[in-house]
């Protein structure tokens, strides 16, 4: 049987500068030392304002996948959060003068909603280990930066916890490793390769970067 805690810290491993390019991203440092306009911030409500349209109905997709698994609590807790998250985006668009009329005509760059859609194509075809591995390992990732911009933007930018409600929701959010790891293990059990596994964490942590990246290239334009 192959052992998910070997298999898990592989993953890991093969994903630490990825990781490192998350946590560490230019964008959090210049936001860090307020010198992002607030033409560039609105860019993160206009791109997760759709995103989250997307996230959401994935995690849906997700939930009656998998509904009738011993695990369905894993992919459910996604959705609650997911649901629980979506009118934060809109307090956080008006802190920056956005109504919710702009943010639906808001144009996400291609990079910059990869993220969502790759998470939509895990929602048809992804395992269920695939996709608890990525969510544990991008949650934590995520929950990191979500931490990291609301205190920015409460310390460098005025913003008071009410109009960071969004991102505390998953500056907050438990640990899912422990839980990942059992459905991982279903997975491997049941005969899907590890590599299979890790291939769709690597691509659900690129997608993060790339989220950031055009967080970045907003703020440099």
């Amino acid at each position: 049987m192959t052992d998910v805690r070997s298999v898990m810290r592989d993953i890991k491993a093969d994903l630490e500068s990825t990781e490192h390019r998350i946590r560490e991203h230019r964008y959090l440092t210049i936001l860090d030392a307020g010198q992002v306009s607030t033409e560039a911030l609105r860019a993160f409500p206009g791109h997760q304002y759709h995103m989250w349209l997307s996230i959401v109905r994935s995690a849906a997709q997700f939930v009656q996948r998998f509904g009738d698994r011993e695990y369905c609590d894993f992919f459910m807790g996604d959705l609650e959060a997911g649901i629980r998250s979506s009118a934060g985006i809109l307090a956080l668009a008006r802190k920056l003068g956005m109504t919710e009329d702009d943010l639906r005509l808001y144009q996400p760059t291609a990079d910059g909603f990869a993220f969502a859609a790759y998470f939509a194509w895990l929602s048809v075809y992804g395992s269920a280990g695939q996709i608890a591995c990525g969510r544990a390992l991008n949650v934590a990732a995520w929950g990191h930066n979500c931490l990291r911009m609301s205190r920015s933007l409460r310390e460098r930018y005025g913003f008071s916890e009410a109009d960071t409600g969004f991102l505390d929701v998953f500056a907050n959010l438990p640990a899912l490793e422990d839980r990942a790891l059992e459905i991982i293990q279903d997975d491997l059990d049941n005969g899907v390769a590890p590599h299979r596994i890790a291939w769709a964490a690597r691509m659900m942590q690129s997608y993060e970067v790339e989220f950031w990246d055009a967080m970045a290239a907003a703020a440099d334009a």
